[in-house]
């Protein structure tokens, strides 16, 4: 089971970006409704984007 929480410092890459304004408003509020952290909520959101993306692409193999 993996373990939850903040990986220790120095074994994850952090990654920054600057989302506009009323997307962020947007997502911290959800996130905090449902009981997340902002950060969680991205990377499952991370997770969820790349398992959509592997399947489009297993669909278009022949």
């Amino acid at each position: 089971m993996a373990k939850l929480g903040r990986p220790a410092t120095g074994q994850t890459k952090v990654m920054g970006f600057r989302p506009p304004k009323p997307l962020r408003d947007e997502f911290e509020t959800l996130a905090k409704a449902e009981g997340h952290t902002p950060s969680a909520a991205l990377i499952e959101a991370m997770h969820d984007w790349i398992d959509k993306k592997q399947r489009e692409r297993a669909t278009r193999e022949p």
